[in-house]
């Protein structure tokens, strides 16, 4: 009796838990799936503006509005896609849905039933993408990036960069196969400044066993300069990005080609007396580096200081 009590259970619990994107069949599941996930888009604009108003849309229509037909294959384009993306053995969701133009967005399944959307920094105007692929059997993504600088010319193909993808730290980064190499960072300090908008400037430097000091200048819920001990893992989990990274060989400045973006300014102080200073305008030089700063953000943003 215990056997088929424990049988029971097991079959109950794998009905009422399984992995919803399992589930998913039909682009309006898809669609009302990701609702449920991303309540933002269920809010729609005034009718006469359908530019606004989310939905997925078959990949035939995605393909033909891109107009990327001599840069795209056809087959490298899904409306949406269920794939493994962090190899963890749930299935996740990658998808392209038409909001304010199409782009490309991801929800991690972190199981019970908490699911993690991600939008990746892409254009699809310019024919930018990313696409599922296999690495040493493991899924990763491939992603298709065009660095425009300000005075870029017609010829977008030269500035094409194909990169991979992985999911690590919680986060979407530039894969790394290599030896990863501890760099003896002493300390980290980052400083942002104000952009066209409610930007958080603040600046913040922790040191390796997690002492930190805050000081919120605007658009912060905590002004003024504050001391702090953070817990030990997640300093450490900020240290190991940055030796995952790969943090010296970064280049020294980074920028987008728009206006009115804000700017970070990041210090890595080595034990050796040694630094390496990023200075990134809007805050995507790489994705090791949006991820580092989303985390440096939320820790300067959310901590209690006092």
């Amino acid at each position: 009796m215990k056997k088929l009590t424990l049988i029971f259970v097991i079959i109950f619990s794998n009905v009422a838990f399984g992995n919803k994107i399992d589930e998913l069949k039909t682009d309006k599941d898809v669609e009302d799936f990701i609702k449920t996930v991303a309540p933002k888009f269920i809010k729609k604009v005034w009718k006469d503006f359908d530019y606004g108003n989310f939905r997925i849309v078959p990949t035939d229509s995605i393909y033909t509005n891109l107009k990327c037909q001599k840069i795209f294959n056809q087959s490298d384009i899904n409306n949406w896609k269920k794939v493994d993306i962090n190899n963890d053995g749930l299935t996740d969701l990658l998808f392209i849905p038409h909001y304010y133009g199409y782009s490309q967005y991801a929800i991690i399944d972190q199981g019970s039933n908490n699911f993690k959307l991600t939008r990746f920094i892409i254009d699809f105007a310019i024919c930018e993408y990313v696409k599922p692929i296999k690495v040493k059997d493991k899924n990763e993504l491939q992603i298709r990036k065009v660095n425009l600088p300000f005075d870029f010319d017609d010829n977008i193909e030269k500035y094409i960069k194909i990169d991979t993808l992985t999911y690590k730290f919680n986060s979407f980064i530039e894969l790394n196969d290599k030896v990863i190499i501890d760099n003896k960072i002493k300390s980290i300090e980052v400083k942002t400044d104000y952009c066209y908008g409610t930007c958080p400037v603040f600046k913040l430097t922790i040191n390796k066993n997690g002492l930190a000091e805050f000081d919120g200048i605007e658009f912060t819920k905590f002004r003024g300069k504050s001391i702090n001990q953070f817990d030990p893992k997640n300093v450490a989990e900020i240290f190991d990005l940055l030796n995952y990274i790969e943090i010296k060989k970064l280049k020294d400045y980074y920028e987008v080609n728009y206006t009115d973006a804000s700017t970070a300014t990041l210090h890595i102080i080595f034990e050796d007396g040694s630094i390496k200073k990023i200075k990134d305008y809007g805050l995507s030089g790489t994705y090791g580096l949006s991820a580092l700063y989303s985390k440096l953000t939320k820790l300067a943003t959310e901590t209690e200081w006092k």
